[in-house]
């Protein structure tokens, strides 16, 4: 190091000396040779910038490119090298300046304070470009979608961004970063008021993570918040849902945990999506069946031979019931290990409701409807050849009787005034 100090000196000397002899006097001389230094090194550590981006661009984007796996992918898409490449100069000037600048401690200093600022905000830069290089790597795996950590990396930002900003500070003020933390601990309590939303979010999201109540792609719904979509984002603070009009509802975190919300996810689960609907049958066409019933079904076109009962005793309404069973097991989206029935329900005013319980194979949400739409149609549509009807109330507005006459010998109406114009 003093050899180092000395060669520099020496190379100064004859410098300053030439500068004299050019004419110029000796305070003049003596800047120009303490910045000339300055300026060389500052020329050298942007040749050095230059030459580390030059390996970042084109060597190591090669080497990732060739790679197999995906993780470095996401590092250099992120930044992460490039930022790394940006801490390279600030450590160079930082080791050269106390040399070049060895007659002026108080510009070195401030220098050397300049340059430990910057290096606190690369590195935040680069905590964050890691963080999100790793939020995107996580997201290309299966498990992302059933435990997603979005939310957790938005904590860690909060924590890297907040403890950089305290390590700078400490730098600008020359104190300890403990000695911050100390003092911070005297407001906590506006802390708690300005991180309470990140704070709540981040305690839900290791709750709802842990219990499994929720994970991207699942259909949810919450009233409160007039949400009932697809969950297609978990961030710390918001879970976004697209609805099934494709409008776009913000939920906070922390609600899913202290409000309710209904998750649909069990529809997969369980063996797809459960068909639970009722129809109403009038009780005065519910009859026993005759001899001739199953002959009359057979020329209606119906193959009673797969399915007509052996018991006797039925009624149309039961024969009916066993028909739309085996209608629906031989239908192929229809679950058949799942539970499937046809009961009844408590008879009211408004007629007997039948109801139809079956599951769907399939979780989607259009073909499901479609075929249920399509297979009560079949319902009322065949009701008739069982000899059923499907009840409807009757309305209690008056029918148009036309217009009244007067009965014969009754005064006539009187006629309306005329409309003055």
């Amino acid at each position: 190091m003093n050899e180092t100090v000395e060669i520099a000196n020496t190379y100064g000397d004859k410098f300053k000396d030439l500068m004299l002899n050019w004419g110029l006097n000796e305070t003049w001389a003596g800047y120009i040779v303490d910045f000339s230094a300055l300026i060389i090194l500052l020329i050298i550590s942007i040749i050095v910038y230059y030459i580390t981006k030059y390996i970042i661009n084109r060597v190591l984007k090669q080497l990732v490119l060739r790679s197999a796996s995906k993780w470095d992918d996401h590092f250099y898409k992120e930044k992460v090298f490039t930022r790394l490449g940006l801490l390279i100069p600030p450590f160079f000037i930082k080791v050269g300046v106390p040399l070049a600048l060895s007659s002026y401690p108080l510009a070195s200093k401030y220098i050397q304070l300049g340059l430990s600022i910057y290096i606190s905000l690369i590195l935040i830069l680069v905590v964050i470009s890691f963080l999100n290089a790793i939020g995107k790597g996580y997201q290309e795996l299966e498990v992302s979608d059933a435990k997603p950590i979005k939310g957790y990396l938005q904590f860690a930002k909060i924590i890297v961004i907040v403890l950089g900003a305290i390590v700078t500070i400490s730098i600008i003020l020359g104190e300890s970063p403990v000695s911050l933390l100390v003092g911070l601990g005297t407001m906590s309590a506006v802390l708690m008021f300005i991180f309470r939303d990140p704070i709540l979010g981040f305690i839900a999201g290791i709750q709802l993570s842990s219990n499994k109540s929720i994970q991207i792609g699942d259909w949810i719904a919450a009233p409160k918040f007039n949400a009932d979509g697809t969950v297609i984002d978990i961030a710390l603070v918001t879970v976004k849902v697209r609805n099934f009009d494709n409008s776009v509802s913000l939920l906070p975190t922390y609600s899913l945990i202290s409000d309710s919300f209904i998750n649909w996810r069990s529809f997969g689960e369980a063996g797809g999506r459960r068909m639970k609907r009722s129809f109403l049958v009038d009780v005065r066409t519910i009859e026993a069946i005759g001899e001739g019933f199953k002959e009359d079904l057979r020329a209606k076109g119906f193959d009673v031979d797969s399915w007509f009962p052996t018991e006797t005793g039925l009624t149309n309404l039961g024969l009916f019931r066993r028909y739309l069973a085996h209608y629906l097991h031989q239908q192929q989206v229809i679950n058949r290990e799942a539970t499937l029935m046809i009961r009844l329900l408590q008879p009211t005013e408004n007629g007997l409701p039948v109801e139809v319980y079956a599951f769907f194979s399939s979780a989607e949400w259009v073909p499901f409807e479609n075929f249920q739409a399509d297979f009560f149609e079949h319902i009322y549509d065949t009701l008739p050849d069982f000899g059923l009807k499907a009840f409807q109330r009757i309305s209690n507005v008056l029918p148009d009787l036309g217009p009244i006459i007067p009965a014969e010998g009754a005064p006539a109406f009187p006629e309306s005034p005329p409309i003055k114009k």
